[in-house]
């Protein structure tokens, strides 16, 4: 083989800097060093020295020859064109964030050859070794109860008109997509994610701390202003005086824990860019891991692992995030028990500052259990709650505002909803029709009691998802029974009018652009799955054997339009992940049947 001729100096060469070539090169002759190429001594001639200036500018003169051709680098764009043409940082997803968020999804086009599926946030090498379809059946073999809409995905699978069953479009959508979409922060955050190791080092904390100093108070606005209203996990007061006095607390990790969660949220409401506040959770479960929260949990510690169980579903609320936030929630639930958090706090003591430490535990506790029902309510599994330790001692007193709620109507509904929802999910003791009529009973009058109370609209909303989805879980075996609406018209007419309760808020909480609205849309993202549930539940009632023709559905166009508006609203979501693309596809094609069916003729028996 030939070999290739060297026209490049020695020292040029070595250090694989590009070579004008003269002798000696400008390079060599900026830096006083000798200029050898090879086949020639080291020594250079007077006269090539003193001709260098000429042979610069006669080089000058072939570049600029129409002739000459001049070797300009290729190189690679993997910003998208837009991102590329204004100049500002692409996030490289399929769309990226800011074409998303401007509303160009659609013209978010790539140049390079690469892999455009979305930026994955957890190491790819996490993924790799996993097979798409041990990641779907891994999903679809755990156990879930009766009330969980994977038991409506197991009557769909014998509806005929569908082009493929669940399981098989769940496979099409993984094998073609990318498996770490459907988690916003890593999967096991906060409890060893990867990233958070960046942050283990004391210098990295305080650089970031110092770096926020400028955004901390718009941010802590924020979290106060859009999520704490719906879920009091923080007092505000409490939290400010602490931030004020940053010069006592900037050392302590356990505070720095659970400040920075809350810059990670107030950053995502204001920018809604999760990969910005992923930082301050990730630094924040580093933080953590230096506390003792382990074996000796505080009040601190445990109202920070519930902000933590927030910020997994803030940005995607996907199938994956809720079951990881539900094993979270349980050991939650197992920390604050071990510090008697269920039990009141030094009861027979009535000093001031024990008095209001009582209050705190007590209202902590009250979170605690209200998170881990709403995780067992929408995964369908197992709370871990027992049953005594729902016997909150609350002070007798009638809310006069919605604030009330978590010191009165909330922890009431503790017990009834506890109780059934270990029935329905443990499939062994389930309940019987009449029983369920006497908790829909008990529910509603708790929910009459919030109704005309003035409040946080946040607060209002939350609050009614909560009450409906625990209402639709309960009557859900027999609102689908075959001829529900004649067997058990408690049941069916009960389950109809909370699902369509719950669209009605997801289209409401999204088609208005004032400030307000888009904090609501925030509030709301964590319940994507319940909205999600509720337009399927209802596609399968309108599925579903007729009910006789003096009992046909009242204005079954108007349901038709709620559900067109909620399955668009579900498909503006399918961009961030394969749980939200998969859900939507499939949404889609159920609803598809729904327009086909007609409501006087036969039904499509499911």
């Amino acid at each position: 083989m030939r070999a290739r001729d060297v026209q490049t100096c020695t020292r040029c060469r070595s250090a694989k800097r590009q070579c004008d070539k003269l002798r000696p090169c400008s390079r060599c002759h900026k830096a006083k060093a000798e200029c050898i190429y090879e086949g020639q001594t080291s020594e250079t001639s007077p006269l090539e020295s003193s001709s260098r200036s000429e042979g610069v500018s006669d080089t000058a003169s072939k570049a600029s020859s129409p002739h000459s051709v001049i070797k300009r680098r290729s190189r690679a764009c993997f910003s998208c064109t837009r991102c590329h043409r204004l100049k500002i940082k692409c996030d490289r997803r399929a769309p990226c964030s800011r074409c998303t968020r401007s509303g160009y999804e659609t013209t978010c086009i790539y140049t390079h050859r690469l892999n455009r599926s979305e930026k994955s946030t957890l190491p790819s090498s996490l993924f790799a070794i996993e097979d798409p379809e041990f990641v779907v059946a891994t999903w679809f073999l755990r156990r879930r109860g009766s009330g969980h809409f994977r038991a409506l995905l197991d009557r769909l699978e014998a509806l005929p008109g569908l082009q493929a069953p669940p399981f098989v479009m769940a496979m099409r959508e993984h094998v073609a997509g990318n498996c770490s979409s459907d988690f916003a922060l890593a999967g096991n955050f906060p409890l060893g994610s990867p990233e958070s190791q960046s942050y283990a080092s004391l210098d990295r904390v305080q650089k970031l701390l110092h770096s926020s100093t400028s955004n901390a108070t718009l941010y802590v606005e924020a979290y106060f202003r859009v999520y704490n209203p719906c879920l009091p996990i923080l007092d505000p007061s409490s939290f400010i005086s602490k931030m004020e006095s940053g010069h006592d607390t900037q050392v302590d990790p356990s505070w720095l824990a659970q400040y920075f969660v809350v810059l990670g949220l107030g950053s995502y409401a204001l920018a809604r860019d999760e990969v910005a506040s992923s930082e301050y959770f990730y630094a924040s479960e580093a933080c953590l891991a230096k506390t003792s929260y382990m074996f000796r949990p505080t009040v601190m510690h445990i109202s920070t692992l519930c902000l933590m169980v927030l910020a997994k579903s803030v940005a995607y609320a996907t199938c994956w995030a809720l079951d990881t936030s539900w094993n979270v929630m349980g050991l939650v639930v197992r920390l604050s028990m071990s510090m008697v958090l269920h039990k009141d706090w030094m009861p027979g003591y009535v000093e001031p500052v024990i008095a209001h430490e009582r209050k705190l535990r007590r209202h902590l506790w009250v979170v605690v259990v209200y998170l881990d029902i709403q995780m067992s309510l929408i995964t369908g599994q197992q709370s871990l709650l027992p049953q005594d330790a729902l016997l909150i001692s609350t002070e007798p007193c009638d809310p006069s505002m919605l604030e009330d709620c978590f010191d009165s109507v909330v922890p009431q509904s503790f017990p009834i909803i506890c109780h059934f929802l270990a029935r329905i999910n443990s499939q062994i003791d389930q309940i019987t029709y009449e029983e369920a009529i006497q908790y829909d009973l008990e529910l509603r009058q708790l929910m009459r009691q919030t109704s005309d109370l003035p409040g946080n609209e946040h607060l209002r909303l939350t609050l009614d998802v909560f009450f409906r989805r625990a209402l639709s879980v309960l009557h859900g075996h027999y609102a689908l029974a075959h001829n529900a609406a004649v067997i058990y018209p408690v049941s069916y007419w009960s389950s109809f009018d909370c699902n369509l309760a719950m669209m009605r808020h997801h289209q409401s909480l999204s088609s208005s652009s004032s400030e307000q609205s888009s904090d609501l849309g925030l509030v709301a993202q964590p319940y994507m799955l319940d909205f999600f549930a509720a337009a399927l539940t209802t596609c399968v009632h309108l599925l579903s054997t007729s009910p006789p023709t003096d009992i046909l559905l009242p204005d079954r166009p108007t349901i038709s339009r709620s559900l067109e508006n909620c399955v668009k609203l579900i498909g503006r979501e399918e961009s961030k992940s394969l749980c939200f693309r998969t859900g939507y596809h499939l949404l889609s094609a159920v609803f598809d049947l729904t327009c086909k069916h007609s409501p006087t003729g036969q039904s499509t028996a499911i």
